[in-house]
């Protein structure tokens, strides 16, 4: 048995790794795809030999033949999405960030619960071995006590002011929002809760959202978290550190996977570059985790929580549940 898939917006990440994951999981078939641009839709559909293409997104939810949608589409859609499709019986994969605020996360998780369907959330760095091998490295007592996770990360694109992805109300934010996510997602992964939000973002002379957002967090346990991101910088390191008192370990991009450890031993070199696909075992996770009735390793719950982080430093306060005003 396969999981049949409706890919619903077949945009940027769509074309450039969702659908090639699909097709190629031994538990997918890539059934429907969906895209308003009715010539771009066919050209898509024959580059995957997708044998159903629709322009309304209604229209998949509706079919028989398609037990889960992949939402792929603008940050504002996700939950009527994902309603709609919880309503219609189908399990859901949406793309991060998870919805426009907590709220509306909260809504797509209780629909999903009262439909009997799984919710994931499209957090794939969570899969990448080098995030792995540092988790080993927290919870082996390597690193010693751990103290502090930082990440910085930008996009070069200069957006214009006419893209969703700087319209509050479509993507509501900016790099905070688009790329910031996935690394407070791994914030979460590795350190767990987070009980307190400092933040400072500055707006873009370009367009309606941030350009810039810094975030200072600390977690449960008494660790911090330091996130920058940007839009608009060239070369910018997608970096992920991790220290503590007994030891360090370094990622300067993510993406790659190489990885510098220093100790008590000394400084050592390591390499565990992702799947040539980053969306790969994110696909083959939910899929294997529809058919065999457990939780994905990225849940409707787990995408929250970046969400709630982000929504808290838009809104300048700490999260709620503190002990502060």
């Amino acid at each position: 048995m396969a999981i049949r898939w409706g890919l619903i917006g077949c945009g940027d990440i769509a074309e450039k790794r969702v659908a090639d994951a699909i097709v190629r999981d031994e538990n997918s078939v890539l059934q429907v795809a969906c895209r308003r641009d009715e010539a771009k839709l066919a050209a898509f559909a024959r580059s995957y030999s997708v044998p159903h293409s629709m322009v309304e997104a209604d229209a998949v939810f509706a079919r028989d033949d398609v037990d889960a949608v992949y939402i792929a589409t603008p940050v504002d859609l996700h939950a009527p999405q994902t309603l709609s499709a919880a309503a219609s019986g189908k399990h859901v994969l949406v793309e991060k960030p998870m919805a426009l605020d907590a709220i509306q996360c909260e809504l797509m998780i209780q629909a999903c619960e009262r439909a009997g369907v799984s919710l994931g959330v499209a957090y794939y760095r969570r899969f990448y071995p080098v995030v792995r091998r540092v988790r080993e490295l927290i919870t082996s007592g390597k690193l010693g006590r751990p103290l502090s996770i930082l990440a910085t990360t930008g996009n070069a694109n200069r957006f214009p002011a006419d893209d969703w992805r700087v319209i509050r109300s479509r993507g509501g934010g900016g790099p905070l929002m688009d790329i910031g996510s996935h690394r407070l997602d791994l914030f979460v992964d590795l350190f767990g809760e987070v009980v307190d939000v400092k933040a400072k973002c500055s707006r873009s002379p370009d367009f309606e959202s941030e350009d810039m957002a810094t975030l200072l967090l600390e977690f449960k346990t008494g660790q911090h978290g330091v996130l920058q991101c940007y839009f608009g910088t060239v070369n910018t390191p997608d970096r992920l550190e991790v220290i503590g008192t007994d030891g360090r370990v370094t990622i300067d991009d993510l993406n790659e996977g190489g990885m510098v450890l220093v100790d008590a031993s000394g400084e050592s070199h390591e390499h565990h570059p992702p799947h040539e696909n980053f969306h790969a075992p994110l696909v083959s996770d939910f899929a294997a985790s529809v058919l065999g009735g457990r939780t994905p390793r990225v849940s409707g719950r787990d995408g929250k929580l970046a969400s709630d982080i982000i929504e808290a430093a838009y809104a300048g306060f700490p999260i709620a549940g503190s002990g502060e005003p």
